[in-house]
């Protein structure tokens, strides 16, 4: 049996197998089918046996350059951002938002975002859809109460600030959030609050803390050419004693607030209802005055003209409705004295039948079958 060359190194024939193998597989030469036998030399890697058109073989090469020049001759810049460019380490511009061209392995781009940013002090149990988070702060009131501050801010970084900011501050959004606003506002917000005592911050205006906290932040982050733009403390936190003593105690003086007012109230109100009595009294008073100026004033016209009594009760008579009924089922209850000249006060006629004044009409004599006696029967009681 004759000797194979390649049985010389057991352990060479077994790492070059797979390789033979492949090439046994995908070998031979250009031209000719079939595979080259093992330990053959020459010729190459046949594509068409891989069944693939040579077309689209070359095309995907052609997107892969494409992608390749993409990917290192051009950098995107989001909107919101900006990128200090830097060439060998050397910080040549300032790139805004779009596409832009840099020469691939020379130029880096660092970025930073130039739109608001959200930095928040919270609770642990609580969230946040901030930016940046951070944990509660502790600290201590003026008169020694200690207690747990949380806030919120929001800043941003000017883009015409970006060089200054990469070469002194930091060359991330994070690193500027640490070095510079989680580290200003932490420290000055802990020593701010020692200025005030625990009954000025759980119950005092909040608003008027948060301004001054903002102004004295505010150069603070100039300096390191960041701006704040808003800058909000939160009701700070103090151990549950200390608050249900000052829950109970401003509950005592809201129950003497409201006494005082209701007392201040009822005061009010006795002080209108007298105001009301005396301007009724006076009303009164008034009234009896008019009423008894009108009656002297009658009682001066009647002496004046006494003839007014006469046409008062002429006046009198025109209203009164006259009928004609049987007088012996009538009870008079008012005699009315005729006047003179009348047949009656001389006797003639008939002495019950009852005669109105000299201005009524006379009623027509009665007939043979009843004896009938004209009767005044007045709609309204006048008096002359």
């Amino acid at each position: 049996m004759a000797e194979d060359p390649n049985d010389g190194n057991d352990a060479e024939n077994r790492t070059l197998r797979p390789v033979r193998n492949a090439g046994n597989m995908y070998g031979g030469q250009r031209g000719g089918g079939g595979s080259r036998p093992s330990g053959g030399g020459g010729g190459g890697f046949d594509w068409d046996q891989l069944g693939i058109p040579k077309l689209w073989l070359a095309i995907a090469a052609a997107l892969a350059l494409l992608f390749v020049a993409y990917s290192g001759f051009t950098a995107r810049v989001d909107a919101g951002e900006a990128c200090a460019v830097t060439r060998f380490g050397d910080i040549t511009r300032v790139a805004g938002p779009g596409l832009q061209v840099k020469l691939p392995f020379v130029e880096q781009y660092h970025c930073y975002r130039t739109a608001a940013t959200f930095f928040e002090v919270l609770d642990e149990q609580d969230r946040s859809e901030a930016d940046f988070t951070s944990g509660p702060l502790d600290g201590v009131t003026r008169d020694g109460q200690p207690v747990t501050l949380t806030f919120n801010l929001r800043y941003l970084i000017p883009r015409e600030r970006v060089t200054e900011i990469y070469s002194q501050i930091g060359r991330t959004d994070t690193d500027v959030n640490e070095r510079v606003v989680k580290f200003h506002s932490r420290s000055i917000v802990r020593q701010f609050i020692q200025r005030y005592s625990s009954a000025e911050l759980y119950s005092g205006d909040l608003a008027s803390v948060s301004q001054l906290m903002k102004d004295e932040l505010d150069p603070l982050f100039a300096e390191s050419y960041v701006t704040l733009q808003y800058f909000e403390i939160k009701r700070p936190r103090f151990n549950d004693t200390y608050e249900e003593a000052i829950s109970q105690k401003q509950i005592a003086r809201e129950r003497i607030e409201t006494a005082a007012n209701e007392a201040e109230a009822a005061e009010q109100d006795a002080v209108r209802a007298a105001n009301i009595a005396q301007g009724e009294s006076n009303a009164q008073r008034i009234r009896a005055e008019g009423e008894a100026e009108a009656i002297r004033l009658r009682g001066q016209a009647v002496r004046d003209n006494p003839e007014i009594i006469q046409l008062n009760y002429i006046d009198a008579l025109r209203t009164i409705n006259w009928a004609i009924l049987d007088g012996s089922q009538v009870n008079q209850f008012l005699a009315i004295t005729p006047p003179a000249g009348d047949p009656a006060a001389t006797g003639g006629g008939d002495p019950n039948a009852t005669t109105p004044s000299a201005t009524a009409t006379p009623a027509p004599e009665p007939t043979a079958t009843a004896t009938q006696t004209p009767v005044p029967v007045p709609t309204q009681e006048t008096t002359p």
